[in-house]
């Protein structure tokens, strides 16, 4: 009896797990699995075009060091943006009083013991301005742009990104970058030897949204003549060519002028330009004996090489390396 009892629970049983099979039951959603993915960071050109519209549109002042050769000079930078034009005073900091104030079309110099002047021109002459003006897009035919990493500089997180000349004519750059207002905060040059030739670096920054009142009064102020330096055989052919310009360099100037170390005769003046440097060369009346000692000067990234032959004297002086000089030298011809 209890085994019959047994069996018919059994069959109970199974009837009704069998009979749960065919009630269908809700589907159970699943979650959905969200896949995070790493959002893009900018490239290294982003970062170098936003660098280049910050130095150009914000209102700063810069407290930074100059280093070449173990020397350290501090100076200062107050920027600003006046009815749309780019204001820049200069100042340094240590010794005699030197300053200059850049602003619509001219540069006026002022130093001590000495008269203050004004040269007219457009181009850019304060701290980082070679580098922040340059034509990046353009320029990756002479420069690779590399994203190197973040650092601190001045209190400021910063990311460093390397310029690398394709080249052996000119050198490579590391510029650090400031990650909230993209302002440059130091600038290496570099050797093909990846040492150091000269730093610049900031100590102190300050974003204003408006304009330092000081140099917005400086903007109305009178400022020295412009001083017009004299200039002979304009029209004339020039008297001496270049054979050979390191990659992406131009001729941007050709002239003959006089300067007061060279009273009696013009001085031939070529520069040349790759948007970043600027080579200056000056062909002239061989003046002094020069020994093979003295040919080459240095200091920081600034080379001046001089080379003479026969009675002709040739000098080349800019941030390039001493092969660059010596085949500009070399090359520079009589014009026919």
């Amino acid at each position: 009896m209890k085994h019959r009892l047994f069996l018919v629970a059994c069959m109970s049983l199974l009837s009704l797990l069998a009979s749960s099979q065919l009630i269908a039951s809700p589907e159970v959603a699943q979650p959905e699995v969200k896949i995070e993915t790493k959002q893009a960071l900018p490239s290294a050109l982003t970062y170098l075009n936003n660098m280049k519209q910050a130095y150009r549109e914000l209102n700063y002042k810069l407290l930074y060091l100059n280093t070449a050769q173990n020397q350290i000079e501090p100076k200062q930078l107050i920027h600003g943006v006046v009815d749309g034009k780019s204001i820049a005073y200069f100042y340094f900091l240590n010794g005699a009083m030197r300053e200059s104030l850049q602003f619509d079309g001219k540069i006026s110099f002022y130093q001590q013991g000495s008269q203050a002047y004004s040269l007219a021109t457009n181009r850019d002459q304060s701290v980082f301005a070679n580098i922040a003006n340059f034509d990046f897009e353009n320029g990756n035919k002479s420069y690779e742009y590399i994203i190197l990493g973040r650092d601190r500089i001045a209190g400021k997180k910063a990311i460093a990104i390397r310029m690398i000349s394709k080249d052996q004519y000119r050198y490579s750059y590391i510029v650090w970058l400031d990650l909230e207002s993209y302002l440059p905060l130091r600038l290496d040059i570099i050797n093909q030897l990846n040492q150091i030739l000269e730093q610049t670096m900031v100590v102190s920054l300050n974003i204003t949204e408006t304009v330092n009142p000081w140099i917005q009064q400086l903007s109305v102020q009178a400022t020295p003549d412009v001083l017009h330096l004299p200039l002979t055989a304009i029209a004339a052919v020039p008297k001496w060519h270049l054979e050979w310009l390191p990659p992406s360099f131009k001729i941007v100037k050709d002239d003959q002028h006089k300067l007061m170390m060279h009273d009696t005769d013009p001085v031939s003046y070529i520069m040349l330009n790759d948007g970043i440097v600027r080579v200056s060369v000056y062909i002239s009346t061989k003046q002094t004996k020069l020994t093979e000692q003295k040919n080459t000067i240095r200091r920081g990234g600034t080379l001046i090489y001089t080379k003479q032959d026969e009675n002709v004297e040739i000098n080349v002086i800019g941030e390039i390396p001493l092969i660059t000089a010596e085949k500009i030298a070399a090359s520079i011809k009589p014009s026919k």
